[in-house]
C-alpha cells in the first residue's frame, strides 16, 4: 500500500464533502445528512466516526456508517453504509484497512455511546462479499436483492 493517511472526519472537517462527492460518483443519492444529520438520528442515537483516507492532502476513499434494523429481529443498530476507494487506488489493501478500522473502532464507539444498547455484530450490505469474508465476516442468511450479500462481524 502506497503511504495514504487514515483519519476520523466529522462535518467540520475539510475532507467532508470531498469524501461525499466521492461517494456520490458511486450512489448518486448518497448525502450525509441523511445518515449524520448533526451526527446523530432522530432518535438521537449517534454513529461512528466516518473514516476517510487521503493521499497527500487529497481524498481517495472512505467509510460511513448507518442506522438500520438488525437483521431477523426489530431494532435498530449500525452498518457499514459505504465504502469507496478511487479507482486509481484499487488492488492496494486500502478498503480492506477501512473496514478492519471500522470493526476496531466499534467497541469503544459502544463504550462512549453509553445510552445505546450495545450490539455484538456490524453489518454491511455488499456486492462485494469476497472482500468481507476474506477478512473474518459472515454471511447472513436473509434474502437480498440479486449479487448483493448481508455480512456481520462480532464486535
Amino acid at each position: 500500500m502506497q503511504k495514504v493517511v487514515f483519519r476520523q472526519c466529522d462535518q467540520h472537517s475539510p475532507h467532508w464533502r470531498q469524501l461525499e462527492r466521492l461517494f456520490q460518483s458511486e450512489w448518486a443519492d448518497f448525502e450525509f445528512k441523511t445518515a449524520y444529520p448533526e451526527q446523530s438520528t432522530p432518535d438521537n442515537i449517534q454513529l461512528p466516526p466516518v473514516l476517510v483516507v487521503l493521499r497527500e492532502n487529497v481524498v481517495i476513499g472512505g467509510l460511513a456508517y448507518s442506522h438500520f434494523q438488525e437483521p431477523h429481529k426489530v431494532r435498530d443498530v449500525v452498518w457499514i453504509n459505504a465504502v469507496y476507494v478511487d479507482e486509481e487506488w484499487r488492488g492496494q489493501g486500502i478498503a480492506s484497512e477501512l473496514i478492519k478500522r471500522a470493526v476496531e473502532q466499534m467497541p469503544g464507539f459502544y463504550q462512549s455511546a453509553a445510552s445505546q444498547d450495545s450490539t455484538s455484530d456490524l453489518y454491511a450490505y455488499t456486492n462485494i462479499p469476497s472482500l468481507y469474508l476474506s477478512l473474518g465476516w459472515s454471511t447472513v442468511d436473509i434474502e437480498t436483492d440479486p449479487d448483493h450479500h448481508v455480512m456481520s462481524i462480532p464486535i
